[in-house]
């Protein structure tokens, strides 16, 4: 070998050891860099028209594992997704509070039963009949607080979506700055490691929001995509937009969060966006919108459920009794029934009228199956035509029996023997005359109308209904129009099913409430409406307020619980007496000593009762007590659940990133050996060309 060959092959060494000792102290110094992934330099031999010419540095890499990589990617997805259901459940629970809280609902139940228990004693006492209305007063605060408390959740869960989407935008755009910079460092020959490490702790920083894939491309870019497959980003960046429905409500239906191009030219995103929502599989961002969408409504569903269970027993006992003295009127709430509906009413109930002695002025016992009776005008002439001093009226849905004078009363019995009953109730009952307690919407939906009955909808008006899924997504959607359908409800009901053919099947049970059945496939979808402008005649009802179409209204029956302000104003009013319909001339046919609806509200708390599945509660039948019981120990179960998986995920994503970092960190000692490695092969280059100057001088000196 030459000198000159030797010359150049002591100094590609001494270049190739320094190149390494810059990247060597690089890890050094990056030792303690949270996400830092070791660099390593590979050195070659270098050759030169086929001779060795010392050495070179091949490449410098990332030691990194891919498939660690992707791993921890997909974990952290996981655990985004759990640890977001995790905390609004955890949320959930310390308004529910736990089972030995004072305020917790079961026990609200058990304290308002131990005070009507109490009352029973002696119900003329006024202070038994105010602590009787003040549990009653805070189970049905109890039940709307809680019920606005999961819709603030739902907000809460709204703001953090909101939130997410925000910081997703903004990583995004700095993968996209990042793609740009490394491409053309790429290009140049450049190995642009510390561009590509910013990038991949920015995929990592998104990966716990949404669930994505990072594919490498030839020019050094990445593309990321959801798991299901819906385009991220490549090489035109896009951003997600989603437009906050504000406050929320029961009958809000939320935006879909859609994915737009951001034009080159403008900088600004276009129109036209594809909707991701049905492409999340993980994330926080999946986790927040389950829960606003899936969890807390299923909460909400199930508490209307026992709201509307509690509020219909509890009128049910009161409009079978009667204030002492009676009130001068009963006014029923709106139920959007027409005076030309068939009445449906079998049974016996009484009307009467009593003075300011209590004593029956005037009472007439109206049987339902009399020959004659068909609408409810009938009944209303009827009761007219036999009762003396009192009106039977229906106005604008609501039914009222007023007493001329001011100074009587009016009471309406149940027969003991053959109790009156449409739709599973009597007919104060029915109509509400002589509720205590009070929702936003109605207890129940059980209209009693049958198929051959008209629909009372007129000819005009329309229903926009949507058949949703969990997730938000609309399987097939319908307007029905009242002026195409004939004027029955078989007619309603046939194009319901014609028109849902393949997703859900309608029909009226036999008290008549409206039933939606999905099909096979469709079990977690549901209707929702969305204008509706149809009226049930002068009542102002609407098609879906009246049938209670869609989980809007079951979950409406939790908010605004309230006992009746003139009741807690006025405690006499609590319906406590039962009317002696015997009871002679002279003689008080109602006495305020009279104990019977007091031990009739007592004997609910061990009343079997029926609730139909709601939220993730199945068809049950047990007491309020112990639904209120099973309500809370299924969400407690849930949360506890979420949590576990939430650590379970966790521990799966920090085992993960432990294995990589092991492999990818920087180890000090091995570092500090490379360095000395590399500082003695820099010594021996350094070493051969002072020898080859040497030999240099040598031969020099010998020609002279």
């Amino acid at each position: 070998m030459s000198l000159d060959a030797i010359m150049r092959s002591a100094l590609s060494g001494i270049n190739a050891s320094q190149e390494a000792m810059r990247y060597t102290s690089n890890n050094i110094a990056n030792v303690n860099t949270p996400g830092y992934v070791r660099q390593e330099v590979v050195l070659a031999s270098r050759s030169l028209a086929g001779q060795n010419a010392g050495v070179e540095v091949a490449e410098v890499r990332r030691v990194v594992d891919q498939f660690l990589n992707k791993e921890l990617v997909t974990a952290s997805g996981n655990y985004g997704y759990f640890d977001a259901k995790a905390q609004l459940h955890d949320r959930l629970q310390s308004v529910l509070g736990s089972t030995d809280t004072a305020g917790a609902l079961h026990n609200l139940v058990d304290e308002m039963f131990t005070s009507f228990a109490t009352l029973s004693v002696d119900p003329s006492q006024t202070p038994r009949r105010i602590d009787a209305l003040t549990e009653l007063k805070d189970l049905a605060t109890g039940i709307d607080r809680l019920a606005r408390q999961i819709q603030s959740l739902r907000e809460e869960a709204e703001r953090r979506i909101q939130a997410d989407i925000n910081q997703f935008n903004s990583v995004l755009s700095e993968i996209h700055s990042l793609n740009q910079l490394i491409a053309q460092q790429t290009a140049t020959g450049t190995a642009p490691l510390s561009l590509i490490e910013s990038r991949d702790q920015a995929i990592e920083k998104i990966s716990s929001i949404m669930d994505i894939r990072a594919v490498e491309m030839p020019d050094g870019t990445v593309q990321l995509s959801t798991v299901s497959g819906a385009n991220l980003l490549d090489k035109t960046l896009k951003q997600l937009q989603y437009n906050p429905s504000g406050q929320a409500d029961t009958s809000i239906t939320y935006n879909a969060i859609t994915l737009h191009v951001i034009s080159p030219a403008t900088g600004l995103p276009e129109a036209n966006g594809v909707n991701l929502d049905n492409s999340l599989r993980g994330g926080s961002l999946k986790g927040y919108i389950d829960m606003r969408d899936v969890d807390l409504p299923r909460a909400a569903v199930a508490l209307g459920e026992f709201a509307g269970e509690v509020a219909d027993q509890i009128n049910a006992v009161h409009n079978q009794y009667s204030a002492v003295p009676p009130p001068n009127t009963l006014t029923g709430t709106n139920v959007g029934a027409l005076a030309t509906d068939p009445h449906r009413f079998t049974g016996l109930v009484t009307f009467a009228v009593l003075d300011a002695n209590n004593e029956i002025s005037s009472s007439y016992t109206i049987d339902f199956s009399a020959v004659g009776l068909v609408t409810l005008q009938d009944v209303i002439n009827d009761v007219n035509a036999n009762v003396t001093g009192g009106t039977l009226a229906l106005s604008n849905g609501s039914m009222t029996f007023d007493a001329t004078a001011a100074t009587d009363g009016v009471v309406i019995q149940q027969d003991a023997t053959t109790p009156s009953d449409r739709g599973g109730r009597g007919f104060a009952h029915f109509f509400g005359m002589n509720d205590v307690l009070e929702a936003r919407t109605a207890s129940h939906f059980d209209t009693g109308l049958t198929t051959t009955a008209a629909h009372g909808f007129g000819a005009t008006g329309t229903v926009s209904i949507d058949f949703r899924g969990p997730g938000g997504d609309i399987a097939t959607s319908y307007t029905l129009d009242f002026s195409t359908v004939g004027g029955t409800m078989a007619a309603v009901i046939t194009d319901l099913n014609a028109n849902f053919a393949g997703y859900a099947s309608f029909s009226l049970d036999s008290n008549g409430k409206l039933t939606v059945t999905p099909a096979s496939g469709y079990e977690g979808f549901d209707m929702s409406v969305g204008a509706d402008s149809s009226a049930r005649g002068a009542t102002g009802m609407s098609f879906s307020r009246f049938f209670g179409l869609g989980d809007r209204y079951r979950m409406d029956a939790a908010f605004s619980m309230t006992v009746k302000q003139s009741i807690v104003d006025n405690p006499s009013m609590l319906a406590l007496a039962s009317l002696d319909t015997a009871a002679g001339a002279g003689i008080p046919a109602l006495t305020v000593g009279d104990n019977s609806g007091a031990n009739a509200l007592t004997g609910l708390s061990d009343s079997k009762l029926v609730f139909t599945a709601a939220g993730n509660l199945p068809s049950i039948t047990t007491s309020l007590s112990e639904y209120a019981g099973y309500y809370l120990s299924s969400l407690g179960m849930e949360a506890n659940q979420l949590q576990s998986m939430s650590d379970d995920r966790k521990a799966l994503q920090d085992e993960i990133r432990t294995r990589r970092d092991t492999l990818s960190g920087v180890n000090i000692d091995e570092e500090l050996a490379n360095m000395i490695i590399y500082q003695n092969a820099y010594n021996a280059a350094a070493r051969l060309i002072t020898t080859a100057n040497e030999m240099f001088d040598t031969l020099l000196s010998i020609n002279r």
